[in-house]
């Protein structure tokens, strides 16, 4: 990044880095804060919003700075415009990126006939048909810690449960309930079928797009081992599977709380250079190598997706079509849901989506999602019934939410959902 930016500007620019894995999250949201008011720009998790929005860290972005001659942001996906740049309803934060998971099937061998899986009993069964004779795992996604819970928010989102998270007036959890029970049941049926190895989301796509595994819930990512691997081919990719219940209503874009956003600290000392450096990372020249190098880090407009090899206009009007050329046709015919060779065209759609679901953005939100990261690996282990994990979920976030207070909580949930308190 350093050596990209010298080529824009004379500033220099000096990088101190707060690494999540190395502070525990009883000390992370301190020292976050610390670490943003010492600094003119800081590139923090979603999530983290809530507490820099309270301790006042955060300079919202002016109408100058928004424009065509600045960052131009209304050429940024819906999702990432309506949702990720603006906290309690101003816009206090430039997006860098918002991965979305996807369905990958290797379309190499195994004559299998294709089909969409646009349930999970039909993904769970097409593994079972991959494994047949196999002696290693042939399927997988991202459960290494702090994986887990990512990918449980993930499908609780797709299931469309009828309340999110925290019941609206009283801000009690919800995690307990039977949509979620039910998400998290469904999750413990696909694992049984992986193997006892936890990877990584770097690990799961390496193993993906070189074969190693038949089918994953993936999306690209950075491995320290090998080089990142641009676009898996022979490959076919598509969004979540969704539950029975979540049929009629339109599935809505969750963007994970660890996905990185830009601000500009309230202790800005140099004003001018801060929003150059902001609209150079929102995609300025040098910058595609380090989006290409990074995990998280994600395209941010819709144009940036022309050079697609299929559009997601003919993959959403033509889905019956979308078999690959080295399969026998199936006559199961796809749903009306996206079917691509290309992972950019599901990031796509998913974040030209107008339908939003509210991250979790709480104060001491790493301390949440802790709680319910350990609770999904000890269900998928077999330690806890999925009843049994939400519900001591349910009591932990409960003691941390009255440890923080109901009515400050509840205030950061609001804002979240773009009220102003």
């Amino acid at each position: 990044m350093t050596t990209a930016w010298s080529g824009i500007a004379e500033q220099p620019l000096q990088i101190n880095v707060l690494d999540p894995a190395e502070v525990d999250a009883e000390s992370w949201q301190g020292k976050a804060i610390e670490a943003v008011n010492v600094c003119d720009v800081a590139i923090v998790p979603t999530g983290l919003l809530a507490a820099l929005d309270e301790a006042s860290a955060l300079t919202p972005l002016n109408e100058t700075m928004l424009g065509e001659s600045g960052l131009n942001a209304i050429t940024f996906y819906p999702v990432l415009r309506e949702g990720a740049m603006k906290f309690a309803g101003r816009i206090v934060a430039v997006p860098q990126g918002a991965v979305q998971p996807a369905v990958v099937q290797r379309t190499d061998g195994d004559n299998l006939e294709w089909v969409a899986l646009d349930r999970w009993d039909a993904y769970i069964e097409t593994i079972s048909k991959l494994s047949h004779g196999k002696s290693e795992p042939v399927a997988a996604e991202p459960l290494a810690e702090g994986g887990a819970v990512q990918m449980f928010l993930w499908r609780a989102n797709v299931s469309n449960p009828p309340v999110w998270l925290f019941d609206r007036e009283t801000f009690a959890p919800v995690i307990d309930t039977k949509s979620y029970v039910d998400v998290l049941e469904t999750m413990k049926q696909c694992v049984s079928r992986y193997g006892k190895e936890r990877l990584t989301a770097g690990e799961v796509w390496s193993r993906i797009a070189t074969g190693k595994l038949r089918m994953a819930i993936a999306w690209p990512a950075a491995h320290s081992k090998i080089d990142r691997i641009e676009e898996a081919v022979d490959c076919q990719f598509s969004p979540l599977p969704k539950s029975n219940a979540s049929d009629l209503t339109p599935v809505q874009t969750l963007v994970s709380d660890v996905s990185p956003v830009a601000i500009i600290s309230s202790h800005c000392r140099q004003s001018e250079a801060a929003q150059r450096f902001i609209r150079w990372v929102a995609g300025g020249e040098g910058t595609s190598m380090l989006r290409d190098a990074v995990t998280g880090l994600t395209e941010l407009r819709s144009s940036s997706i022309a050079r697609s090899s299929r559009s997601t206009t003919e993959s959403d009007e033509t889905p019956s079509n979308k078999t690959p050329s080295n399969k026998t046709p199936s006559n199961k015919t796809p749903s009306n849901e996206m079917v691509t060779d290309r992972y950019d065209a599901i990031l796509s759609k998913a974040l030209s989506s107008l339908s939003i679901r509210t991250p979790l953005q709480l104060m001491q939100y790493r301390k949440y999602t802790e709680v319910l990261d350990a609770a999904v690996l000890s269900c998928l282990s077999g330690d806890q019934t999925p009843q049994a994990a939400l519900s001591a979920v349910s009591k932990s976030w409960s003691e941390l939410t009255e440890s923080v207070g109901v009515k400050l909580q509840a205030k950061a949930w609001r804002k979240a959902q773009g009220l102003s308190g």
